[in-house]
Protein backbone atom coordinates (compact mmCIF):
# COMPACT_ATOMS: atom_id res chain seq x y z
CA UNK A 1 0.00 0.00 0.00
CA UNK A 2 2.75 2.40 0.76
CA UNK A 3 4.54 1.60 -2.74
CA UNK A 4 1.13 2.67 -4.31
CA UNK A 5 0.56 5.54 -2.33
CA UNK A 6 4.49 6.91 -3.50
CA UNK A 7 3.29 6.39 -7.09
CA UNK A 8 -0.02 8.04 -7.11
CA UNK A 9 1.78 11.21 -5.14
CA UNK A 10 4.54 10.92 -7.89
CA UNK A 11 1.92 11.49 -10.41
CA UNK A 12 0.19 13.78 -9.01
CA UNK A 13 4.03 16.10 -8.61
CA UNK A 14 4.40 15.63 -12.27
CA UNK A 15 3.73 17.87 -15.31
CA UNK A 16 0.68 16.71 -18.07
CA UNK A 17 2.15 16.11 -21.18
CA UNK A 18 0.94 17.74 -24.35
CA UNK A 19 -1.48 15.02 -26.06
CA UNK A 20 0.28 13.61 -29.14
CA UNK A 21 -0.94 13.86 -32.39
CA UNK A 22 -0.82 11.63 -35.63
CA UNK A 23 -1.16 12.39 -39.54
CA UNK A 24 -2.64 9.00 -40.79
CA UNK A 25 -1.56 8.53 -44.17
CA UNK A 26 -2.30 5.74 -46.69
CA UNK A 27 -0.34 2.79 -47.37
CA UNK A 28 2.14 2.37 -50.44
CA UNK A 29 0.61 -0.89 -51.45
CA UNK A 30 0.02 -4.62 -49.64
CA UNK A 31 1.57 -5.18 -47.01
CA UNK A 32 2.20 -9.08 -45.65
CA UNK A 33 2.03 -8.06 -41.63
CA UNK A 34 4.76 -11.01 -41.24
CA UNK A 35 6.61 -8.94 -38.35
CA UNK A 36 9.59 -8.31 -40.98
CA UNK A 37 8.46 -4.57 -41.58
CA UNK A 38 10.51 -4.72 -44.77
CA UNK A 39 7.70 -2.82 -46.98
CA UNK A 40 7.77 0.49 -48.58
CA UNK A 41 5.26 2.20 -46.67
CA UNK A 42 7.24 1.20 -43.58
CA UNK A 43 10.47 3.03 -44.71
CA UNK A 44 8.41 6.51 -45.08
CA UNK A 45 5.93 6.53 -42.74
CA UNK A 46 6.71 8.87 -39.98
CA UNK A 47 7.17 7.42 -36.45
CA UNK A 48 4.84 8.86 -33.78
CA UNK A 49 6.47 10.25 -30.76
CA UNK A 50 8.37 9.13 -28.33
CA UNK A 51 7.15 6.79 -25.16
CA UNK A 52 6.53 8.52 -21.95
CA UNK A 53 5.92 7.31 -18.87
CA UNK A 54 2.06 7.80 -17.60
CA UNK A 55 2.99 10.60 -15.80
CA UNK A 56 4.64 12.42 -18.67
CA UNK A 57 7.89 11.97 -17.82
CA UNK A 58 10.80 10.84 -20.26
CA UNK A 59 10.85 6.80 -20.40
CA UNK A 60 13.75 4.41 -20.98
CA UNK A 61 12.38 1.83 -22.68
CA UNK A 62 11.87 2.69 -26.27
CA UNK A 63 9.49 1.94 -29.46
CA UNK A 64 9.50 3.43 -33.36
CA UNK A 65 5.59 3.17 -33.49
CA UNK A 66 4.46 3.64 -37.21
CA UNK A 67 0.56 3.71 -38.45
CA UNK A 68 -0.90 3.52 -41.94
CA UNK A 69 -4.02 2.52 -43.68
CA UNK A 70 -6.12 1.60 -46.98
CA UNK A 71 -9.49 1.06 -47.45
CA UNK A 72 -9.67 -2.24 -45.31
CA UNK A 73 -7.74 -1.89 -42.81
CA UNK A 74 -5.56 0.52 -40.39
CA UNK A 75 -2.08 -0.80 -40.14
CA UNK A 76 0.20 -0.55 -36.87
CA UNK A 77 4.09 -1.41 -36.75
CA UNK A 78 5.99 -1.11 -33.85
CA UNK A 79 10.05 -2.05 -33.36
CA UNK A 80 11.03 -2.84 -29.81
CA UNK A 81 14.16 -2.86 -28.46
CA UNK A 82 14.29 -5.31 -25.61
CA UNK A 83 17.73 -6.97 -23.82
CA UNK A 84 16.00 -9.78 -22.91
CA UNK A 85 12.94 -11.32 -24.81
CA UNK A 86 10.60 -13.67 -22.77
CA UNK A 87 6.48 -15.12 -22.86
CA UNK A 88 5.24 -17.85 -21.80
CA UNK A 89 1.08 -16.79 -22.28
CA UNK A 90 0.13 -19.31 -25.09
CA UNK A 91 -4.16 -19.02 -24.92
CA UNK A 92 -5.80 -16.39 -27.03
CA UNK A 93 -7.28 -13.91 -24.19
CA UNK A 94 -5.04 -14.11 -21.61
CA UNK A 95 -4.06 -11.48 -19.01
CA UNK A 96 -1.47 -10.96 -21.54
CA UNK A 97 0.53 -7.54 -20.09
CA UNK A 98 1.60 -10.63 -17.43
CA UNK A 99 4.16 -11.10 -20.14
CA UNK A 100 5.98 -8.03 -21.77
CA UNK A 101 3.77 -6.80 -24.01
CA UNK A 102 2.70 -4.54 -27.10
CA UNK A 103 -0.63 -2.39 -26.41
CA UNK A 104 -2.50 -0.46 -28.92
CA UNK A 105 -6.08 1.62 -28.09
CA UNK A 106 -8.43 2.78 -30.64
CA UNK A 107 -11.34 4.87 -29.20
CA UNK A 108 -12.70 5.41 -33.18
CA UNK A 109 -15.38 8.04 -32.98
CA UNK A 110 -13.07 10.24 -29.59
CA UNK A 111 -16.21 9.88 -27.64
CA UNK A 112 -14.59 8.38 -24.28
CA UNK A 113 -16.50 4.99 -25.01
CA UNK A 114 -17.08 2.20 -27.21
CA UNK A 115 -13.32 1.60 -26.96
CA UNK A 116 -10.99 -1.47 -28.11
CA UNK A 117 -7.48 -2.78 -26.74
CA UNK A 118 -5.37 -5.31 -28.55
CA UNK A 119 -2.40 -6.90 -26.39
CA UNK A 120 0.29 -9.11 -28.00
CA UNK A 121 3.14 -10.61 -26.81
CA UNK A 122 6.69 -12.03 -28.05
CA UNK A 123 5.19 -15.22 -28.91
CA UNK A 124 1.82 -13.03 -30.95
CA UNK A 125 -0.42 -14.69 -28.76
CA UNK A 126 -3.18 -11.94 -28.45
CA UNK A 127 -5.78 -10.24 -25.92
CA UNK A 128 -8.52 -8.14 -27.98
CA UNK A 129 -11.24 -6.97 -25.79
CA UNK A 130 -14.05 -4.38 -26.33
CA UNK A 131 -14.95 -1.79 -23.65
CA UNK A 132 -18.32 -0.05 -23.17
CA UNK A 133 -16.33 2.92 -20.66
CA UNK A 134 -12.88 2.97 -19.08
CA UNK A 135 -12.76 0.73 -15.97
CA UNK A 136 -13.48 4.03 -13.56
CA UNK A 137 -17.12 4.07 -14.51
CA UNK A 138 -19.23 1.77 -12.97
CA UNK A 139 -21.69 1.09 -15.93
CA UNK A 140 -18.42 -0.11 -17.65
CA UNK A 141 -18.39 -3.75 -19.66
CA UNK A 142 -15.38 -5.31 -20.78
CA UNK A 143 -16.05 -7.91 -23.09
CA UNK A 144 -13.25 -10.47 -23.16
CA UNK A 145 -14.64 -12.66 -25.57
CA UNK A 146 -14.57 -10.02 -28.45
CA UNK A 147 -12.87 -11.00 -31.24
CA UNK A 148 -11.32 -8.75 -34.11
CA UNK A 149 -12.68 -10.84 -37.10
CA UNK A 150 -10.44 -10.88 -40.01
CA UNK A 151 -7.13 -9.27 -37.27
CA UNK A 152 -4.05 -10.15 -38.69
CA UNK A 153 -1.38 -10.04 -36.36
CA UNK A 154 2.49 -11.30 -36.41
CA UNK A 155 5.70 -10.84 -34.27
CA UNK A 156 9.60 -11.28 -35.24
CA UNK A 157 12.27 -11.92 -32.67
CA UNK A 158 15.69 -10.08 -32.98
CA UNK A 159 16.91 -12.37 -30.15
CA UNK A 160 16.43 -15.77 -28.65
CA UNK A 161 13.10 -16.12 -26.25
CA UNK A 162 13.29 -17.17 -23.14
CA UNK A 163 16.91 -17.96 -23.23
CA UNK A 164 19.77 -16.23 -21.21
CA UNK A 165 19.72 -12.37 -19.68
CA UNK A 166 20.89 -9.40 -21.73
CA UNK A 167 21.70 -10.91 -24.86
CA UNK A 168 18.74 -9.86 -27.48
CA UNK A 169 17.78 -7.01 -29.74
CA UNK A 170 14.49 -6.38 -29.30
CA UNK A 171 11.32 -7.52 -31.33
CA UNK A 172 9.17 -6.52 -33.80
CA UNK A 173 5.15 -6.52 -34.22
CA UNK A 174 2.67 -5.57 -36.97
CA UNK A 175 -0.89 -5.66 -37.45
CA UNK A 176 -3.44 -5.63 -40.08
CA UNK A 177 -6.87 -4.34 -37.89
CA UNK A 178 -9.90 -4.57 -40.51
CA UNK A 179 -12.02 -1.89 -39.99
CA UNK A 180 -15.10 -3.32 -39.89
CA UNK A 181 -13.82 -3.71 -36.56
CA UNK A 182 -13.36 0.00 -36.16
CA UNK A 183 -15.64 1.51 -37.58
CA UNK A 184 -18.17 -1.17 -37.54
CA UNK A 185 -18.75 -1.96 -33.81
CA UNK A 186 -21.33 -1.25 -31.11
CA UNK A 187 -24.62 0.34 -33.13
CA UNK A 188 -22.44 1.45 -36.15
CA UNK A 189 -22.98 -0.60 -39.57
CA UNK A 190 -20.19 -3.11 -40.56
CA UNK A 191 -19.49 -1.46 -44.00
CA UNK A 192 -15.72 -2.10 -43.23
CA UNK A 193 -15.10 1.47 -44.62
CA UNK A 194 -12.21 3.99 -43.15
CA UNK A 195 -13.36 7.30 -41.66
CA UNK A 196 -13.46 10.03 -44.29
CA UNK A 197 -10.45 11.98 -44.67
CA UNK A 198 -9.97 14.69 -41.94
CA UNK A 199 -11.70 12.35 -39.48
CA UNK A 200 -10.38 11.87 -35.83
CA UNK A 201 -9.76 8.97 -33.94
CA UNK A 202 -8.08 8.83 -30.41
CA UNK A 203 -5.68 6.27 -30.24
CA UNK A 204 -3.14 5.15 -27.61
CA UNK A 205 -0.13 2.71 -27.28
CA UNK A 206 1.70 0.78 -24.25
CA UNK A 207 4.57 -1.43 -23.84
CA UNK A 208 5.02 -3.65 -21.06
CA UNK A 209 7.89 -4.70 -19.38
CA UNK A 210 8.79 -6.51 -16.62
CA UNK A 211 12.77 -5.48 -15.47
CA UNK A 212 12.22 -8.01 -12.43
CA UNK A 213 9.78 -10.45 -10.96
CA UNK A 214 7.25 -8.60 -9.31
CA UNK A 215 7.91 -5.23 -11.08
CA UNK A 216 6.19 -4.26 -13.90
CA UNK A 217 6.81 -0.76 -15.82
CA UNK A 218 4.32 0.91 -18.45
CA UNK A 219 5.29 3.29 -21.48
CA UNK A 220 2.65 4.86 -23.27
CA UNK A 221 2.57 7.53 -25.92
CA UNK A 222 -0.11 9.22 -24.93
CA UNK A 223 0.58 10.03 -20.71
CA UNK A 224 -2.46 9.77 -18.40
CA UNK A 225 -1.11 11.10 -15.43
CA UNK A 226 -3.38 8.34 -13.99
CA UNK A 227 -2.49 5.24 -12.45
CA UNK A 228 -3.71 3.63 -15.53
CA UNK A 229 -3.84 3.91 -19.31
CA UNK A 230 -7.73 3.60 -19.28
CA UNK A 231 -8.72 7.32 -19.41
CA UNK A 232 -9.33 7.81 -23.68
CA UNK A 233 -9.76 11.69 -23.20
CA UNK A 234 -6.21 11.60 -22.68
CA UNK A 235 -5.13 9.35 -25.59
CA UNK A 236 -3.22 10.70 -28.96
CA UNK A 237 -5.52 12.40 -32.03
CA UNK A 238 -4.99 10.25 -35.00
CA UNK A 239 -6.38 12.01 -38.12
CA UNK A 240 -6.92 10.43 -41.41
CA UNK A 241 -5.18 11.88 -44.36
CA UNK A 242 -6.04 11.20 -47.63
CA UNK A 243 -2.08 11.37 -49.11
CA UNK A 244 0.17 8.19 -48.97
CA UNK A 245 2.70 7.34 -46.36
CA UNK A 246 5.29 9.81 -46.72
CA UNK A 247 3.95 12.94 -47.98
CA UNK A 248 4.84 16.48 -45.87
CA UNK A 249 2.14 17.70 -44.43
CA UNK A 250 1.78 19.46 -40.82
CA UNK A 251 -1.32 18.33 -38.35
CA UNK A 252 -4.03 20.94 -38.77
CA UNK A 253 -3.81 23.38 -35.88
CA UNK A 254 -6.29 24.47 -33.46
CA UNK A 255 -8.33 28.05 -33.78
CA UNK A 256 -10.54 28.47 -30.90
CA UNK A 257 -12.95 31.01 -31.00
CA UNK A 258 -14.18 32.27 -27.58
CA UNK A 259 -18.34 32.81 -28.44
CA UNK A 260 -21.28 33.53 -25.99
CA UNK A 261 -23.85 30.82 -26.22
CA UNK A 262 -26.65 32.95 -25.48
CA UNK A 263 -25.78 35.20 -28.66
CA UNK A 264 -28.93 35.30 -30.59
CA UNK A 265 -26.19 35.53 -34.25
CA UNK A 266 -24.79 31.58 -32.68
CA UNK A 267 -26.72 30.01 -35.49
CA UNK A 268 -25.69 27.05 -37.78
CA UNK A 269 -24.93 29.16 -40.56
CA UNK A 270 -22.44 30.92 -38.70
CA UNK A 271 -21.00 28.15 -37.00
CA UNK A 272 -20.13 26.30 -40.55
CA UNK A 273 -18.82 29.70 -41.61
CA UNK A 274 -16.42 29.68 -38.91
CA UNK A 275 -15.71 26.08 -39.50
CA UNK A 276 -15.28 26.59 -43.54
CA UNK A 277 -12.49 29.34 -42.66
CA UNK A 278 -10.61 26.99 -40.35
CA UNK A 279 -11.95 27.37 -36.51
CA UNK A 280 -11.84 24.20 -35.07
CA UNK A 281 -13.31 24.60 -31.24
CA UNK A 282 -15.76 27.01 -30.16
CA UNK A 283 -15.12 28.21 -26.41
CA UNK A 284 -18.68 28.89 -25.06
CA UNK A 285 -19.38 30.99 -22.22
CA UNK A 286 -23.08 31.22 -20.66
CA UNK A 287 -25.31 29.18 -18.37
CA UNK A 288 -24.81 25.86 -18.24
CA UNK A 289 -28.55 24.99 -20.09
CA UNK A 290 -26.97 27.80 -22.69
CA UNK A 291 -23.73 25.99 -23.31
CA UNK A 292 -25.58 23.01 -23.78
CA UNK A 293 -28.01 23.81 -26.17
CA UNK A 294 -24.71 26.39 -28.60
CA UNK A 295 -22.88 22.56 -27.60
CA UNK A 296 -25.60 20.60 -29.65
CA UNK A 297 -25.57 23.16 -32.65
CA UNK A 298 -21.59 23.42 -32.50
CA UNK A 299 -21.05 19.42 -32.59
CA UNK A 300 -23.63 18.76 -35.43
CA UNK A 301 -21.34 21.32 -37.83
CA UNK A 302 -18.09 19.09 -36.25
CA UNK A 303 -16.67 21.43 -34.08
CA UNK A 304 -14.92 20.97 -31.00
CA UNK A 305 -16.78 22.27 -28.28
CA UNK A 306 -14.89 23.88 -24.50
CA UNK A 307 -16.93 25.08 -21.76
CA UNK A 308 -16.18 28.51 -20.51
CA UNK A 309 -16.18 28.64 -16.57
CA UNK A 310 -15.53 31.74 -14.50
CA UNK A 311 -13.95 30.43 -11.80
CA UNK A 312 -12.37 32.88 -8.76
CA UNK A 313 -14.33 35.54 -10.34
CA UNK A 314 -18.35 35.30 -9.75
CA UNK A 315 -20.17 37.83 -10.14
CA UNK A 316 -23.79 37.75 -9.01
CA UNK A 317 -23.45 33.82 -8.55
CA UNK A 318 -26.76 33.30 -6.14
CA UNK A 319 -24.89 30.74 -3.77
CA UNK A 320 -21.53 32.77 -3.47
CA UNK A 321 -23.78 35.84 -2.29
CA UNK A 322 -25.10 33.72 0.18
CA UNK A 323 -21.70 33.65 1.97
CA UNK A 324 -19.87 37.09 2.78
CA UNK A 325 -17.06 35.03 4.63
CA UNK A 326 -16.30 33.09 0.74
CA UNK A 327 -15.17 36.86 -0.41
CA UNK A 328 -11.40 38.20 -1.46
CA UNK A 329 -10.32 40.74 1.12
CA UNK A 330 -7.89 43.93 0.23
CA UNK A 331 -5.13 45.11 2.22
CA UNK A 332 -7.42 48.10 3.08
CA UNK A 333 -9.71 45.19 4.77
CA UNK A 334 -12.56 45.80 1.87
CA UNK A 335 -14.40 42.43 0.74
CA UNK A 336 -15.41 42.01 -2.86
CA UNK A 337 -19.38 40.31 -1.42
CA UNK A 338 -20.03 44.00 -1.65
CA UNK A 339 -20.29 46.01 -5.22
CA UNK A 340 -18.96 49.16 -4.11
CA UNK A 341 -15.55 47.55 -2.28
CA UNK A 342 -14.90 45.84 -5.47
CA UNK A 343 -11.87 46.66 -7.36
CA UNK A 344 -11.75 48.18 -11.01
CA UNK A 345 -15.25 47.39 -11.59
CA UNK A 346 -18.29 46.31 -10.21
CA UNK A 347 -17.95 42.18 -11.66
CA UNK A 348 -14.85 41.59 -9.77
CA UNK A 349 -16.53 39.69 -7.27
CA UNK A 350 -13.53 37.69 -6.20
CA UNK A 351 -13.34 34.20 -3.96
CA UNK A 352 -10.96 33.26 -1.51
CA UNK A 353 -8.95 30.88 -2.69
CA UNK A 354 -7.90 29.18 0.28
CA UNK A 355 -11.73 28.60 1.51
CA UNK A 356 -12.32 25.00 0.96
CA UNK A 357 -16.18 25.96 0.86
CA UNK A 358 -15.57 27.85 -2.36
CA UNK A 359 -12.97 25.01 -3.99
CA UNK A 360 -15.83 22.51 -3.43
CA UNK A 361 -18.37 24.84 -5.25
CA UNK A 362 -16.23 25.50 -7.83
CA UNK A 363 -15.50 21.77 -8.79
CA UNK A 364 -19.32 21.24 -8.51
CA UNK A 365 -20.08 24.10 -10.99
CA UNK A 366 -17.27 22.54 -13.23
CA UNK A 367 -18.69 18.79 -13.33
CA UNK A 368 -21.76 20.01 -14.37
CA UNK A 369 -20.17 21.26 -17.06
CA UNK A 370 -18.03 18.81 -17.82
CA UNK A 371 -21.28 16.17 -17.54
CA UNK A 372 -22.51 17.90 -20.64
CA UNK A 373 -22.85 15.00 -23.44
CA UNK A 374 -21.54 17.70 -25.93
CA UNK A 375 -18.77 19.37 -24.41
CA UNK A 376 -15.56 18.41 -25.11
CA UNK A 377 -13.44 20.36 -22.37
CA UNK A 378 -13.38 22.59 -19.43
CA UNK A 379 -11.67 26.08 -19.60
CA UNK A 380 -11.04 28.32 -16.26
CA UNK A 381 -11.29 31.54 -16.76
CA UNK A 382 -10.29 34.18 -13.30
CA UNK A 383 -8.51 31.14 -11.93
CA UNK A 384 -6.16 34.27 -9.78
CA UNK A 385 -6.70 37.27 -7.96
CA UNK A 386 -7.25 40.84 -8.84
CA UNK A 387 -5.17 42.70 -10.55
CA UNK A 388 -2.09 43.97 -7.99
CA UNK A 389 -1.06 45.35 -10.84
CA UNK A 390 -2.89 46.01 -14.19
CA UNK A 391 -1.71 45.98 -17.17
CA UNK A 392 0.52 48.83 -18.17
CA UNK A 393 -2.03 50.50 -20.89
CA UNK A 394 -4.67 50.49 -18.58
CA UNK A 395 -3.16 52.76 -16.02
CA UNK A 396 -4.62 55.82 -17.66
CA UNK A 397 -8.12 54.39 -17.95
CA UNK A 398 -8.21 54.27 -13.76
CA UNK A 399 -6.13 56.85 -13.21
CA UNK A 400 -3.62 54.59 -11.64
CA UNK A 401 0.27 54.40 -11.33
CA UNK A 402 1.13 50.73 -10.24
CA UNK A 403 4.12 50.81 -10.44
CA UNK A 404 3.97 50.24 -6.52
CA UNK A 405 1.92 48.42 -4.50
CA UNK A 406 -1.29 50.22 -3.63
CA UNK A 407 -3.44 48.46 -1.33
CA UNK A 408 -6.64 48.76 -2.30
CA UNK A 409 -6.08 46.19 -4.98
CA UNK A 410 -4.04 43.74 -3.10
CA UNK A 411 -6.09 40.40 -2.09
CA UNK A 412 -6.57 38.48 -0.60
CA UNK A 413 -5.92 39.41 3.40
CA UNK A 414 -9.23 37.39 4.85
CA UNK A 415 -9.46 35.53 8.33
CA UNK A 416 -8.64 32.57 6.80
CA UNK A 417 -5.88 33.44 4.71
CA UNK A 418 -4.05 34.96 7.77
CA UNK A 419 -4.43 32.21 9.71
CA UNK A 420 -3.61 29.66 7.18
CA UNK A 421 -0.28 31.85 6.00
CA UNK A 422 0.49 32.08 10.56
CA UNK A 423 0.51 35.89 10.57
CA UNK A 424 -2.58 38.02 11.45
CA UNK A 425 -0.86 40.67 10.24
CA UNK A 426 1.40 39.81 7.27
CA UNK A 427 3.87 41.98 5.78
CA UNK A 428 2.48 43.19 1.83
CA UNK A 429 6.25 42.90 0.98
CA UNK A 430 7.04 39.71 2.42
CA UNK A 431 8.40 36.92 -0.30
CA UNK A 432 6.49 34.36 1.67
CA UNK A 433 3.62 36.04 1.38
CA UNK A 434 2.99 36.41 -2.09
CA UNK A 435 4.18 33.03 -2.09
CA UNK A 436 1.29 31.38 -0.27
CA UNK A 437 -1.22 33.22 -2.45
CA UNK A 438 0.62 31.93 -5.58
CA UNK A 439 0.05 28.51 -3.80
CA UNK A 440 -3.35 28.59 -2.88
CA UNK A 441 -4.37 29.74 -6.73
CA UNK A 442 -2.51 27.28 -7.69
CA UNK A 443 -4.49 24.89 -5.45
CA UNK A 444 -7.72 25.62 -6.23
CA UNK A 445 -7.18 25.13 -9.82
CA UNK A 446 -5.63 22.20 -9.49
CA UNK A 447 -8.64 20.91 -7.81
CA UNK A 448 -10.97 21.96 -10.29
CA UNK A 449 -8.88 20.45 -13.04
CA UNK A 450 -8.64 17.46 -11.31
CA UNK A 451 -12.62 17.21 -10.50
CA UNK A 452 -13.04 17.47 -14.78
CA UNK A 453 -10.87 15.34 -14.96
CA UNK A 454 -12.18 12.81 -12.88
CA UNK A 455 -15.69 13.55 -15.32
CA UNK A 456 -13.73 12.26 -18.37
CA UNK A 457 -12.70 15.11 -19.41
CA UNK A 458 -9.75 17.29 -20.47
CA UNK A 459 -9.24 21.15 -18.49
CA UNK A 460 -7.30 24.17 -19.37
CA UNK A 461 -7.07 27.79 -18.38
CA UNK A 462 -7.19 30.93 -19.79
CA UNK A 463 -4.08 32.59 -18.18
CA UNK A 464 -2.09 35.74 -18.28
CA UNK A 465 0.56 36.04 -21.26
CA UNK A 466 3.50 34.21 -19.04
CA UNK A 467 3.49 32.53 -15.38
CA UNK A 468 5.91 35.48 -14.41
CA UNK A 469 4.39 37.85 -15.72
CA UNK A 470 0.86 36.02 -14.19
CA UNK A 471 3.11 35.80 -10.91
CA UNK A 472 3.56 39.14 -10.42
CA UNK A 473 0.31 41.06 -11.44
CA UNK A 474 -2.63 38.30 -10.27
CA UNK A 475 -0.93 35.92 -8.18
CA UNK A 476 -1.27 32.87 -11.22
CA UNK A 477 1.97 31.08 -11.57
CA UNK A 478 0.18 29.21 -13.97
CA UNK A 479 3.35 26.97 -14.29
CA UNK A 480 1.72 25.14 -11.28
CA UNK A 481 -1.18 24.07 -12.45
CA UNK A 482 -1.97 20.75 -13.80
CA UNK A 483 -4.04 21.20 -17.27
CA UNK A 484 -4.37 20.23 -20.08
CA UNK A 485 -4.31 22.72 -22.12
CA UNK A 486 -3.26 27.04 -21.93
CA UNK A 487 -4.97 29.76 -23.45
CA UNK A 488 -2.39 32.39 -22.50
CA UNK A 489 -3.72 36.04 -23.38
CA UNK A 490 -1.61 37.98 -25.21
CA UNK A 491 -3.61 41.20 -25.53
CA UNK A 492 -0.36 43.13 -26.73
CA UNK A 493 -2.59 46.22 -26.90
CA UNK A 494 -3.43 46.21 -23.01
CA UNK A 495 0.30 45.87 -22.52
CA UNK A 496 0.84 49.38 -24.81
CA UNK A 497 3.05 46.65 -26.80
CA UNK A 498 3.08 45.22 -30.84
CA UNK A 499 2.48 42.09 -32.52
CA UNK A 500 6.86 41.46 -31.53
CA UNK A 501 6.01 41.27 -27.77
CA UNK A 502 3.23 38.38 -28.30
CA UNK A 503 5.43 36.26 -30.23
CA UNK A 504 8.51 37.12 -27.47
CA UNK A 505 5.86 36.00 -24.27
CA UNK A 506 5.04 32.95 -26.31
CA UNK A 507 8.50 31.75 -26.67
CA UNK A 508 8.78 32.47 -23.11
CA UNK A 509 5.61 30.75 -22.34
CA UNK A 510 6.89 27.90 -24.11
CA UNK A 511 10.37 27.81 -22.47
CA UNK A 512 9.20 28.04 -18.71
CA UNK A 513 6.39 24.88 -19.55
CA UNK A 514 8.50 22.74 -21.77
CA UNK A 515 5.75 20.89 -23.52
CA UNK A 516 4.36 19.70 -20.23
CA UNK A 517 0.46 20.65 -21.87
CA UNK A 518 0.08 22.57 -25.33
CA UNK A 519 -0.39 26.14 -25.45
CA UNK A 520 -2.90 27.83 -27.51
CA UNK A 521 -2.29 31.79 -27.14
CA UNK A 522 -4.79 34.41 -27.30
CA UNK A 523 -5.12 37.12 -29.99
CA UNK A 524 -7.58 40.57 -28.97
CA UNK A 525 -9.65 40.72 -32.22
CA UNK A 526 -10.58 44.16 -31.87
CA UNK A 527 -6.50 45.19 -32.09
CA UNK A 528 -6.63 44.56 -35.87
CA UNK A 529 -9.91 45.22 -36.88
CA UNK A 530 -8.66 47.87 -39.36
CA UNK A 531 -5.83 45.20 -40.90
CA UNK A 532 -6.53 42.03 -41.39
CA UNK A 533 -3.17 41.70 -42.88
CA UNK A 534 -1.99 42.45 -40.06
CA UNK A 535 -3.68 39.51 -38.42
CA UNK A 536 -2.56 37.09 -40.72
CA UNK A 537 0.97 38.02 -40.51
CA UNK A 538 0.91 37.73 -36.62
CA UNK A 539 -1.16 34.36 -37.41
CA UNK A 540 1.31 33.21 -39.15
CA UNK A 541 4.18 33.71 -37.52
CA UNK A 542 2.97 32.24 -34.49
CA UNK A 543 1.85 29.13 -36.13
CA UNK A 544 5.53 28.82 -37.36
CA UNK A 545 6.90 28.27 -33.45
CA UNK A 546 3.57 26.95 -32.37
CA UNK A 547 1.87 24.73 -34.41
CA UNK A 548 -0.75 23.54 -31.65
CA UNK A 549 -2.54 26.82 -32.85
CA UNK A 550 -4.25 29.60 -31.19
CA UNK A 551 -7.25 31.29 -30.18
CA UNK A 552 -9.12 34.70 -31.06
CA UNK A 553 -11.21 36.98 -28.39
CA UNK A 554 -14.34 36.98 -29.79
CA UNK A 555 -16.54 35.74 -31.85
CA UNK A 556 -18.87 38.88 -31.87
CA UNK A 557 -15.36 40.71 -33.55
CA UNK A 558 -14.74 38.35 -35.88
CA UNK A 559 -15.49 39.96 -38.83
CA UNK A 560 -15.90 38.67 -42.97
CA UNK A 561 -12.33 40.32 -43.48
CA UNK A 562 -10.34 38.91 -40.24
CA UNK A 563 -12.04 35.43 -41.22
CA UNK A 564 -10.16 35.83 -44.50
CA UNK A 565 -6.89 36.04 -42.00
CA UNK A 566 -7.90 32.74 -41.06
CA UNK A 567 -5.73 29.57 -42.21
CA UNK A 568 -7.85 27.70 -44.19
CA UNK A 569 -8.27 24.23 -43.73
CA UNK A 570 -6.78 23.00 -46.86
CA UNK A 571 -3.92 25.31 -46.70
CA UNK A 572 -2.97 23.68 -42.91
CA UNK A 573 -2.20 20.54 -44.59
CA UNK A 574 1.54 21.78 -45.65
CA UNK A 575 4.02 23.10 -43.17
Amino acid sequence: MRLLAAALALLLAAPIAAAPVYLLQRALGPIAVDGRLDEPTWAKAAPASPLRDLSGAPSAYAADIRLAYDDANLYVAARLPAKTLRATLTQRDSVIYRDDDFEVFIDPFARGRDYLELEINQLGTVWDLFLTAPYRDPACLALHDWDIKGLRAAVSLQGTLNQGEGDDQGWTVEIAWPWASITGHSNHPRDGKPPAPGAEMRMNFSRVDHPAPGQERNTVWAPTRQATIHAPEHWGRVRLSANPVGTPEAFPPEIGLWAGAEDPALDARALRGWKAAGVTTLILGGSPDAIARAARLAKAEGLRVVAWLWALNRPDDPVALRHPDWHAVSLEGKSTFRPEDRPFVAYYQFLCPTHPEVRAHLCALARRLAAIPEVDAVQLDYIRLPDVILPKALWPTYGLDMSALLPPYDFCYCPRCRAAFGDDSPDPADPAWAEFRLGQVAAVANAVADAVRAAGKPCGAAVFPTPRLAAKMVYQDWARFRLDFAFPMDYASFYAEGDQWTLERLREARRTIAGAFPILPGLHLPDYKDDPARLRALIQAILKENPEGLCLFDAPNLSPALLQALPRPDAAQTP
